[in-house]
């Protein structure tokens, strides 16, 4: 197997998980079994919770696709993914440091984002000039 097409199914892989990640979220909006839940959600949050889970089911469904039909699309679908997922690590680094979490309880989320946005990426880059010149093999 070459290393493009490891990359392609690492990225499958991850689109999988980033849509499981989504199914649970519009599954289940509220916070985790066993939090400190004194105060329900207000259906508004949960509506947004919903929207988004939806987001991440179908946007990660369609580059999953896209990776197994048509890979330079999909490549490049999943890097525009990548950076999602990257800003959203950025995002918890700025919220670590401004509400003064600790680094220690979020460390397992960051690094899920990391990885992730790590892994969709590959594809992309391990494509190189197949993607960037929109599918012509030079």
């Amino acid at each position: 197997m070459s290393s493009y097409a490891l990359s392609l199914l690492m990225a499958i892989i991850a689109c999988v998980i980033g849509g499981a990640f989504g199914g649970r979220t519009l599954a289940r909006p509220g916070p985790a079994p066993g939090a400190n839940d004194a105060e329900a959600m207000p259906a508004s949050r949960l509506t947004q919770a919903r929207a988004f889970g939806g987001l991440l089911i179908l946007a990660h469904a369609g580059t999953a696709l896209y990776l197994g039909y048509q890979a330079s699309v999909g490549a490049a679908m999943a890097f525009a993914l990548a950076l999602a997922w990257f800003g959203s690590a950025f995002g918890r680094l700025v919220s670590i440091r401004l509400d003064r979490l600790s680094l220690r309880a979020e460390a397992g989320n960051l690094a899920f984002e990391l990885l992730i946005g790590l892994t969709l990426s590959l594809p992309f880059f391990n494509a190189g000039r197949l993607v960037l010149r929109g599918g012509m093999i030079a």
